[in-house]
């Protein structure tokens, strides 16, 4: 009896996927780069909606699904030092561009992001590129940069 239960829980859990995985938690290594951040947030199933990066803290807003997830990183570590969940309205998955497509292209257009939001149905960025700081609004729909202005 206890062969099956275990069996079937198995297979339970195989096939929730992404959905079973676990939420970042304190002392778990996320990176230290955006890039690296993202590709682990992303292997289990989550997006990351919004990145600041200062000297002191990596800030993080991570959904997926119903939960919304605030997590602070040690930019020198990359462990996560803090989490607070919350549920968050909204469709799954998320409308419009790809966050992680759209970083691709910024970053291959030269800009080092030092900030990601995408919020109530825009994207702002903020980005270093040629030693000077940038102000990026993208539309999340299709992608196209609306404005770009030198930051000050």
């Amino acid at each position: 009896m206890s062969r099956f239960i275990t069996a079937a829980a198995i297979t339970a859990a195989l096939l929730a996927g992404p959905a079973a995985a676990a939420e970042p938690e304190q002392g778990a290594r996320l990176g230290i780069t955006l890039d690296e951040i993202s590709a682990a947030l992303a292997a289990d199933g989550y997006a990351l909606t919004a990145f600041e990066r200062s000297d002191r803290s990596i800030e993080l807003t991570i959904i997926r699904e119903a939960r919304r997830i605030e997590a602070f990183v040690d930019p020198s570590t990359g462990e996560v030092t803090r989490v607070e969940t919350r549920g968050r309205g909204g469709p799954w998955p998320l409308p419009g561009v790809d966050d992680a497509d759209l970083r691709a292209r910024l970053s291959a257009e030269g800009y080092e992001i030092v900030k990601y939001e995408r919020e109530r149905g825009e994207i702002e960025v903020k980005a270093m590129r040629d030693g000077r700081r940038w102000e990026l609004e993208i539309d999340p729909r299709d992608g196209r940069t609306l404005k770009v202005e030198e930051d000050e």
